[in-house]
């Protein structure tokens, strides 16, 4: 069985001259390679994918899940069976199991937020493992199951030259080779539009090189702090396209969300992807079933606040800290909205604290009964301070947990979701860069930016505030009402953490900040999962 796509399976038919196809389909592709790579997947995949292979031959089972887990993949070890699938709810179908509610995810959601979610491989059911990305899980004849990693998440190759243009030029070629696999469908193909670099990089390249017919879709944001419709119609006027705003009202949001959440056992990682379900949902209507989309970009090319100040940190020692640091607090620090990333020294007194990069859990504390928050470990990919940061954020703080609401949402809609920043070459790439390359000039994302040059309007490219995909909890619903407050207060299992009346005056309030409204979500998330089993 086989959940995903292979992007580059032409390119593979080519490369390991495979024979014999009998419908040169990237399914047929995947299998042959995996059947030549010991039931392991190829190094030179590009693609997202969860699969089962089952060789009889040697009497053994591999499941499998992709580079970056864009594709989700569970399994409960009960009884010496393995139980797998793509949902949890199919795992306790097949092994007649009835949930059970994971007390100590549910307390470490409420206390640092989706960045929580792929900090372990346990899931909200209790005894539901996921499989991480980047790893296999095999069982043969002695019923014991053995775990692989096929990727140390590492960089496989050195710099392309000690010559920034050239590896500029490079950048370029390497994005366009990902995008033009990614638009590859037998369906029409659209893009989320936001007004930063990585979406309009997407669009940019599918209009200037491959002049393909392009829908874009936008959120209409009426807070002006995230209105990004300046930089949107700026890209739109320069290729001719016409953007499609999304209101925030196509859905029944309760109904939707109790929907979305009893489908896959887990809440959303952010307000945001209700917006992103209103997207989707215009896109499915439009008759599209392909959705591109710029998750990952950050994290390749350190597009965070975050990324900036570890970057500062990292180079403390450099001759240059001075003016990387005066060029931070000239052109960054004014942009910034957050105490500990607007102030350096503060920020370097909390590293020495349990898990710095969870800024919002001195604001969270309040609310919540205990003031003891439960511990999470982080692995340590790099011995430079900046790039740990990087590959935590792409491996298991941000993307992994955008990946999880995104396929979410997507499949629910009948369309498949697609990240061309994923990808491992781009990874290896931006990985053998020198660390200013990536932030130069108090700009993040600089050799990005500089790849771009006369694909993505000027004005996008010189923009240096980071906005991010974000949606108003009072788009959505009337916090002040009674049946706001009964949902969010609808399960004991989360009402025994919360403080209730600090979390009153949160819902009194006319304005909620962003930590705010996203740890309001959260617990309206957790209250109806809870509920449900």
């Amino acid at each position: 069985s086989y959940n995903g796509e292979i992007f580059n399976y032409l390119e593979l038919i080519k490369k390991y001259k495979l024979q014999n196809l009998k419908t040169k389909s990237d399914t047929e592709v995947l299998l042959k390679l995996i059947n030549i790579n010991n039931n392991l997947p190829n190094k030179d995949l590009d693609g997202m994918w969860s699969y089962a292979y089952l060789n009889k031959k040697q009497k053994k089972l591999t499941i499998c899940r992709d580079w970056f887990g864009e594709k989700p993949l569970y399994y409960i070890y009960k009884n010496k069976c393995l139980f797998y699938g793509s949902s949890i709810n199919y795992i306790n179908t097949l092994s007649g199991r009835n949930k059970e509610i994971n007390e100590e995810k549910i307390a470490t959601f409420l206390s640092y937020g989706f960045k929580s979610i792929s900090s372990d491989t346990q899931t909200f059911d209790e005894k539901v493992a996921v499989l991480e990305s980047s790893t296999a899980l095999s069982i043969d004849h002695s019923l014991k199951p053995k775990k692989i990693k096929i990727w140390n998440k590492k960089p496989e190759k050195k710099m392309i030259s000690n010559k920034y243009n050239e590896n500029v030029i490079f950048l370029r070629d390497l994005l366009k080779t990902s995008f033009s696999r990614r638009l590859r469908s037998d369906f029409p193909v659209a893009c989320l539009l936001s007004g930063g670099i990585d979406s309009t990089a997407i669009a940019g390249y599918t209009k200037k090189f491959f002049n393909e017919k392009l829908s874009c879709y936008s959120i209409f944001n009426k807070e002006k702090s995230y209105d990004e419709s300046k930089q949107i119609n700026s890209f739109c006027e320069t290729y001719g396209v016409q953007p499609k705003y999304i209101r925030m009202n196509a859905l029944d949001n309760y109904k939707f969300l109790e929907k979305i959440i009893e489908e896959n056992n887990c809440p959303l990682s952010s307000i945001s992807y209700l917006a992103y379900a209103n997207l989707n949902k215009a896109a499915r209507d439009d008759g599209h079933r392909v959705l591109l989309s710029g998750l990952g970009g950050d994290e390749m090319f350190a597009g965070y606040y975050l990324h900036h100040m570890c970057y500062l940190v990292s180079t403390q020692k450099d001759k240059r800290f001075q003016k990387f640091y005066n060029e931070w607090e000239k052109f960054t620090k004014p942009l910034i909205r957050t105490k500990i990333l607007s102030n350096f020294n503060y920020f370097k007194s909390q590293l020495k604290k349990e898990n710095y990069s969870f800024h919002e859990k001195s604001e969270i504390k309040k609310y919540l009964k205990s003031k003891k928050l439960p511990q999470i470990s982080t692995k340590k990919y790099s011995k430079n301070f900046f790039r740990n940061q990087l590959s935590i954020d792409l491996f298991e703080h941000t993307v992994p947990a955008h990946n999880i609401s995104a396929d979410q949402i997507s499949m629910h809609f009948s369309i498949e979701n697609r990240n061309p920043f994923l990808s491992k070459d781009i990874f290896n790439f931006s990985n053998s860069l020198p660390d200013h390359y990536l932030i130069k000039d108090g700009f993040g994302k600089r050799i990005l930016r500089d790849a771009l040059n006369k694909i993505v309007p000027e004005s996008i490219l010189k923009f240096r505030e980071k906005i991010g995909f974000y949606a108003n909890l009072r788009e959505f619903f009337d916090i002040k009402n009674k049946k706001f407050k009964d949902k969010l207060y609808q399960s004991e299992s989360v009402n025994k953490y919360l403080d209730k009346n600090s979390i009153d005056k949160i819902l009194k309030k006319n304005h909620l900040n962003n930590i705010e409204s996203k740890f309001i979500f959260n617990i309206l998330n957790l209250a109806i999962l809870t509920k449900l089993n």
